[in-house]
């Protein structure tokens, strides 16, 4: 898919904290250039507990799959 974006990090010690400082600097970014698209349809946001990032989608109703796929590609 290639509006799909994964930065992995899992090869780095971080700091306490900086896995967070990270995660919300990469969502600011992401969600400040989405902003200046005026993307149409919106765009519905999910911000998972399970994993650090976000989930962005036209359709709310496909979240929950593309949530189990990423998670599944997680594990």
């Amino acid at each position: 898919m290639a509006n799909r974006f994964v930065v992995d990090l899992s090869g780095l010690k971080l700091s306490k904290g900086m896995d967070e400082k990270l995660a919300k600097t990469i969502q600011h970014a992401v969600l400040a250039t989405l902003a200046d698209t005026h993307t149409q349809p919106e765009l519905v946001l999910r911000f998972p507990r399970e994993w650090l990032g976000l989930v962005a989608h036209i359709d709310q109703h496909q979240l929950p799959v593309l949530d189990k796929e990423i998670n599944g590609m997680l594990r």
